[in-house]
């Protein structure tokens, strides 16, 4: 994946930032792991619960469990393509002093 320096740069600046990182996950994240959860004060509705719905969409056994594994392998996906954000280094040198911005 090429990205420029700026990009690079970027995404090290969000991953830098635990707090912002950890919450950005989560909302990415929140839809595939809390699909379907009951959750105080809203009507529940079991059919919003992806292996339900796969359910409710196929009648062929093999085809469901396709349908299960395939939706299993995009989560692992998009978790470990997330994870790869902290791996992204700029080509910036490194001199060991920081940067301060003068006035």
């Amino acid at each position: 994946m090429e990205l420029s320096d700026l990009e690079k740069e970027s995404i090290e600046a969000f991953c830098a930032n635990k707090t912002m990182y950890n919450a950005v996950k989560k909302v990415v994240l929140a839809g595939i792991y809390s699909h379907g959860v009951i959750k105080a004060g809203e009507a529940h509705d079991p059919y919003k619960n992806r292996a339900f719905a796969l359910i409710a969409s196929h009648s062929d056994s093999k085809e469901l469990g396709d349908n299960v594994k395939a939706w299993f392998e995009g989560v692992g996906a998009l978790e470990e393509a997330y994870n790869k954000l902290d791996q992204v280094r700029s080509e910036k040198e490194d001199n060991g002093e920081e940067e301060v911005n003068s006035i």
